[in-house]
C-alpha cells in the first residue's frame, strides 16, 4: 500500500471520528454538525460473481468471486444562500483464486459549493479527484428530482448509473475534474449561464496514453412560456494526450429547448454540429472532423412510486489506446426506479455508447468501431432506518472491430449502513 493510500484512509477514518465525536443524530438521519451541516458516515459489504472480470475476449474468460468493503461520508449543507456538497469513500476489492491479482484498492473525494439564490446570479465550484480500477463508486448526495429541480448547474439530470458516459476505460488510473460556473438572469426573460473546466487522466496501465482537457460552455435561454425557453449553447474543448505533440481542439454549437412542467417533469434538450481539428507536424495525421451534435435530458415522474429518465450526447474525446486519433462518442442512457413499497425499491436501467475512431488504424485500414450495451436490475430493501441489503445484475457487452470483443455478468449481494 502507498503512502498516498495510507494518508487517504486515516484522513477518511479522521473525518468519521471528528464527524460522531463533535455532532448529534439518531440513526438514519445523520449527524447534525453546527446549525445546518448534515454528515452522513457510510459504509458497505458486498460479494459479487463475475463471469469475466478481466474483461477477456469471448472463449479467454475467467470468472471469480470477490467482496468489496466500503466506507465514507456524505456532507450537506443547505442554505437559501450557500449551499455545501461533499463525498469521500475508500474501497477495497478483494478476489478469490484464480483472479487474486486483480485485488484493488480506490478512493475518491469529491466537493462542490454553490453561491447565491437559485433564481438570481450563481457561482459553482466542484472538484473530485479519485483513483479508480472499475466504474466509479457514487455515494448520492441527493435524489434525481431534487437535482432536476435544484442548483442551476445540476439542470442535467445524469442516469449512467453503470459508468456509460465515464471518459475512461475501466483500468487503474487517477483522475481530476475541477470547474467553475456562474450564471443567472440579464433581463426577465433572458439568463446566462457559463462553465469552465479542468481535468486530466492518468492511466497506471501500461500501454495507455494519460490526457487532459480544458474546456468551456456557455448557454443562453430566453423564455418563450412561463414554462419554456429556447436555448442556444456553445462549448470549446482543448485536449492533449501524450501521443501528440499539439492539441487538439472540439467545437460544438447547438441551438434547443427548454421545458420545466412542475416537480416531476422537466426536459432539456439542443442540437446542432463540432468541429474536431488535429494538426500534426508533416500532415501525416492531420484531419478536421465535423457532425451532429446533441445533448438531451428527460426526468419523468410517471406516478409517486415510479420516475424515469432519458439521456444522451455525443461528443469528441481523446483516444487512450490508439496514437494521434479522436474517437467520436454518443452515448444513451436510460432508466427507472419504482418504489414498491416504503421499504422496498427496484431500479432498472441500461446504456449504450458507440464510438467511431480516427488516425491511427489496423493494419488492414479498417476504421476501428466500438459499441457498448450495459444493462442494470437492482432490488433495495429498507431493513432499518439506517441499515438497507441489497441485489444487483448487471450486463455488458462490447464489440470492437480491432480489439475483439468481450461479455460479462456480475451479481452482487449487499449490505450498506448509513448513519
Amino acid at each position: 500500500m502507498t503512502r498516498n493510500r495510507t494518508n487517504l484512509y486515516w484522513m477518511v477514518l479522521l473525518l468519521l471520528a471528528v464527524a460522531s465525536g463533535g455532532a448529534s443524530g439518531n440513526p438514519g438521519e445523520g449527524l447534525q454538525v453546527g446549525e445546518n451541516i448534515t454528515v452522513h458516515p457510510v459504509a458497505a459489504l458486498d460479494v459479487s460473481a463475475d463471469s469475466n472480470p478481466q474483461l477477456l475476449p469471448k472463449g479467454q474468460e475467467v470468472s471469480g468471486y470477490f467482496t468489496d468493503a466500503s466506507v465514507g461520508l456524505k456532507l450537506n449543507q443547505a442554505k437559501d444562500v450557500l449551499r455545501v456538497e461533499g463525498t469521500c469513500w475508500a474501497r477495497f476489492r478483494r478476489f478469490d483464486k484464480p483472479v487474486s491479482g486483480e485485488n484493488r484498492d480506490d478512493y475518491s473525494e469529491a466537493l462542490s459549493l454553490g453561491l447565491g439564490r437559485r433564481e438570481d446570479w450563481n457561482l459553482k465550484l466542484h472538484e473530485r479527484f479519485a483513483r479508480v480500477s472499475d466504474y466509479e463508486l457514487v455515494i448520492n448526495t441527493m435524489d434525481t428530482a431534487a437535482q432536476v429541480a435544484g442548483d442551476r448547474y445540476l439542470e442535467r439530470p445524469t442516469a449512467t448509473p453503470l459508468g456509460v458516459a465515464e471518459r475512461t476505460e475501466r483500468v487503474d488510473r487517477y483522475l481530476l475534474a475541477a470547474g467553475i460556473g456562474f450564471g443567472g438572469p440579464v433581463t426577465d426573460k433572458t439568463a446566462l449561464d457559463m462553465v469552465f473546466d479542468y481535468g486530466f487522466v492518468k492511466y497506471l496501465t501500461s500501454g495507455l496514453y494519460n490526457s487532459d482537457e480544458l474546456g468551456a460552455s456557455a448557454k443562453v435561454s430566453r423564455k418563450v412560456t412561463d414554462k419554456s425557453s429556447a436555448i442556444l449553447v456553445g462549448e470549446l474543448v482543448r485536449m492533449e494526450n501524450d501521443s501528440l505533440v499539439n492539441p487538439v481542439y472540439s467545437y460544438a454549437a447547438r441551438l434547443g429547448w427548454r421545458w420545466q412542467g412542475t416537480v416531476k417533469s422537466r426536459f432539456e434538450g439542443s442540437i446542432g454540429s463540432y468541429l474536431c481539428n488535429i494538426d500534426e507536424p508533416g500532415g501525416t495525421n492531420s484531419f478536421s472532423l465535423s457532425g451532429l451534435s446533441y445533448d438531451v435530458a428527460w426526468y419523468w415522474q410517471i406516478h409517486p412510486r415510479l420516475s424515469f429518465i432519458l439521456a444522451g450526447r455525443s461528443e469528441a474525446q481523446l483516444a487512450a489506446d490508439t496514437a494521434d486519433s479522436v474517437k467520436i462518442v454518443d452515448m444513451i442512457t436510460a432508466s427507472a426506479q419504482y418504489s414498491a413499497s416504503k421499504r422496498l425499491t427496484f431500479s432498472l436501467s441500461a446504456g449504450y455508447r458507440h464510438e467511431d475512431y480516427t488516425g491511427e488504424t489496423a493494419a488492414s485500414s479498417v476504421q476501428r468501431v466500438t459499441e457498448q450495451r450495459q444493462g442494470r436490475l437492482r432490488g433495495d430493501y429498507q431493513l432499518l432506518k439506517w441499515l438497507r441489503i441489497y441485489g444487483e445484475l448487471c450486463l455488458e457487452n462490447t464489440v470492437d472491430n480491432v480489439r475483439g470483443a468481450y461479455q460479462e455478468t456480475r451479481v452482487s449481494l449487499g449490505l450498506k449502513a448509513e448513519y
